[in-house]
């Protein structure tokens, strides 16, 4: 209003010594800058007290609340607090921001996500380094100012560290990201500003003192990093409330304004594309999709999909940000059965086997994978019954084709019925109650002998054939039954002893190796006690007329006897 710059200087200026330059007004530039510059300011002093940008998460971490505290005691130093803490005493300036600043640095490392352990580390050191490392050097002596320099520089490491974990986390507006940027770069040309400042021209004292007013995006983008702060966790950035698209144009078109005279910056193009990563333990935290709050389970889909699968691979490509991730999830998810998702999946780049992509997907269709699982277990139980009646007719199959070669002996107890051989072949007749250490038949032994092994409770016996079934035929009898050897290849008695009253064939186990596959009655028949056992064994030429007809068929004797010795019928 008065024509004279220096009032509009007053408002406009947060260095004073920048009030010499009003004189020069008279040259016609100098109003223009400094109305600028007054803007530049109102606009950053209003990012500064406009408060969080997002509405405040429910259960903030206690690390996240500490350090949006330190945040904003950093920023209010930088706009007063310092000024009015070093009219008081300087090293008392000096020691609270540096141990502001430095716990400051410790905290953000921690709480940026998107980033893995070692990058964590190492932004540390970086930050750490450009904090204290200086404050050590002026303690020891009058440092060297290439060495500050250099130090100058890991501090630069560390913001541009944070700037990568700040658009991986998926907290921070493309905005914040862009302050922080243009901040980083007016920290690197802040020599240059210096030198400006020194120079008798006008139009290098100008630029000096616009870097000097662009130095307070250090401050605002620490205040802006704080506000987002508060908001949800580890979204992407696309989804998450960020400032209108208008504003963000505003800001870019001020910041390339003021900043494109002294420094080319490269724009991009597109939306900036957040990788939020997966933490060390984030894999661990995920629970059911039940347990998990909804705004949580997008966050807990990127968790599974970037984590390590059982193979040691993530399920999706390490090098996609967030929202590809996301929308090939949803691309995944209209598709109608497993077999096609896994080709989707496989034409992606992408790898996991079924059930680790179903239970990533849940998080986020969680109605079509439930249909799926329900399908999936309406097949399983059909193909089981189906099963279960293949073999029960394989049993009855393979068990007519076994037949008793002594019919017209009867004894008081008897059975017939195929025995399903092992790679190795041979079997076992013992008290299967009996859990005596040391006591028993070695079929290492048997195989030594060429047929049988018994000692205590157990006889091992020999086989001629291996992986397939024969025929095994028990009768138990109160004495000892003729002995009868035509159409044997080999007979031999042995001793045996029933501590518990059983003496049994092994029958074949749902999922074992070997067994009878009907059952087999106890040989027992005076209880505990010792017994005689004789074994029949004869083998029979293959039928190719037949081919699934056993080869292999045996008999075995019991009856109560004292004898341990063993007797060879027929070797």
């Amino acid at each position: 209003m008065s024509g004279n710059p220096s009032a509009l200087s007053l408002t406009a200026m947060t260095a004073p010594w920048v009030f010499r330059y009003a004189r020069y007004a008279q040259g016609g530039w100098l109003g223009p800058l400094l109305t600028g510059i007054c803007g530049l300011n109102a606009w950053m002093l209003w990012q500064v007290l406009r408060g969080p940008a997002l509405p405040c998460a429910e259960g903030l971490a206690r690390s996240v609340v500490w350090l949006r505290r330190l945040l904003y005691a950093g920023v209010a130093g930088d706009l007063v607090v310092w000024e009015l803490v070093e009219e008081l005493s300087d090293a008392v300036e000096d020691v609270g921001s540096l141990l502001l600043w430095a716990v400051t640095v410790v905290l953000l490392t921690r709480v940026v996500g998107g980033v893995s352990a070692r990058f964590r580390v190492v932004a540390l050191a970086f930050g750490l380094t450009g904090v204290l490392a200086p404050a050590l050097l002026f303690l020891l002596g009058d440092p060297d100012l290439s060495t500050i320099s250099l130090l100058g520089l890991a501090s630069c490491g560390w913001t541009v560290m944070i700037l990568i974990g700040q658009r991986r986390d998926g907290r921070w507006s493309n905005a914040t990201i862009d302050v922080g940027r243009i901040a980083l770069v007016v920290l690197l040309a802040s020599p240059a500003s210096n030198l400006a400042l020194q120079s008798e021209s006008l139009l290098f004292n100008g630029l000096g003192v616009v870097m000097g007013t662009l130095g307070m995006l250090t401050t605002v983008w620490l205040a802006r990093t704080a506000h987002e702060l508060a908001g949800p966790g580890g979204m992407p950035a696309a989804e998450t409330a960020a400032p209108p698209a208008a504003g963000r144009g505003r800001l870019r078109f001020a910041a390339i304004a003021l900043v494109l005279p002294l420094v080319a910056v490269g724009t991009e193009e597109g939306a900036h594309l957040s990788f939020t990563g997966a933490d060390e333990d984030c894999f661990e935290q995920v629970g059911s999709y039940a347990d998990t709050r909804p705004r949580d389970r997008r966050q807990a889909f990127l968790c599974l999909a970037r984590s390590g699968t059982p193979a040691g691979t993530p399920m999706f490509p390490e090098d996609l940000p967030d929202q590809r991730i996301l929308a090939h999830g949803r691309e995944l998810c209209t598709l109608p059965g497993a077999e096609e998702r896994q080709a989707l999946l496989r034409r992606m780049g992408g790898a996991a086997d079924a059930a680790e992509l179903g239970d990533a997907l849940e998080f986020l269709c969680p109605g079509v994978i439930a249909r799926q699982r329900a399908e999936e277990a309406r097949e399983h139980a059909r193909r089981e019954r189906e099963r279960e009646r293949e073999w029960a007719a394989w049993k009855a199959e393979t068990n007519a084709r076994c037949t008793d070669p002594w019919p017209r002996l009867r004894a008081e107890r008897q059975g017939t019925a195929a025995y399903l051989l092992f790679e190795g072949g041979g079997y076992a007749v013992f008290d299967d109650r009996d859990h005596t250490e040391g006591a028993g038949g070695d079929i290492f032994k048997a195989i030594d002998d060429g047929f049988i092994d018994a000692g205590g409770s157990s006889a091992a016996i020999t086989t001629d054939g291996e992986n397939a079934p024969m025929c095994l035929t028990v009768k138990a009898f109160g004495a000892a039954p003729p002995l009868r050897l035509n159409g044997w290849d080999r007979v031999v008695e042995v001793g045996l002893v029933s501590r518990t009253g059983r003496l049994v064939v092994p029958p074949y186990p749902e999922g074992g190796d070997s067994g009878a596959i009907r059952p087999l009655p106890s040989l027992a028949v005076d209880g505990p006690g010792r017994y005689r056992m004789r074994v029949y064994a004869r083998s029979f030429e293959w039928d190719e007329d037949d081919p699934d007809a056993p080869v292999e068929e045996h008999l075995i004797i019991v009856y109560p006897g004292r004898s341990t010795k063993k007797i060879v019928h027929r070797p």
